[in-house]
């Protein structure tokens, strides 16, 4: 009999930003802050509903060249300037988890825990994503769109890279 070891469906991704931890902290934790940032490169993101606490959610639409989608968060554990964990999903305008707005079987929701720490001025950021609840298929979608999936967030994490240079001066 052989052992199967079957991979997880997971991203990780590591960044470095020059800023102080609670900065970034607070680029996430700041409605104002969050709307200037976060999506890929050239979209346009409208905060529908901020409430950046545990058991609060986020849900906003994005304008990602004419092509609209909402999505939500919903924070599961905050700790100040260290962690967030929370749950996105897809959803319609009404902030209803919906499935994903391309063509493909994505999961439904996502389990997010991002963990930041600082040394001598620079923070890093780690994200985890894993899918929650998904089938077989829905994970295989997840894990085949990771190098798009690093691609996007690398656009995001640029325009966090000037919004934090920025916001320092």
């Amino acid at each position: 009999m052989e052992n199967k070891v079957t991979q997880k469906a997971e991203l990780r991704i590591v960044r470095q930003f020059k800023a102080p931890q609670s900065l970034v902290f607070n680029a996430f934790a700041s409605k104002e802050a969050f709307a200037e940032w976060w999506g890929p490169k050239g979209s346009e993101l409208t905060v529908l509903r901020f409430d950046f606490r545990e058991g609060g959610s986020t849900h906003y639409k994005l304008d990602n060249r004419g092509m609209l989608m909402w999505a939500l968060f919903r924070y599961q554990k905050i700790r100040e300037s260290d962690s967030i964990e929370f749950l996105s999903s897809f959803t319609d305008p009404e902030g209803n988890i919906t499935s994903s707005p391309f063509p493909m079987d994505f999961p439904l929701e996502i389990y997010n825990h991002i963990t930041l720490s600082e040394t001598n001025g620079i923070t890093t950021l780690t994200l985890y994503a894993e899918p929650v609840n998904a089938t077989p298929a829905q994970e295989k979608t997840f894990t085949d769109l990771n190098p798009s999936m690093n691609q996007g967030y690398e656009g995001t994490w640029g325009q966090l890279d000037t919004y934090l240079a920025k916001v320092q001066g």
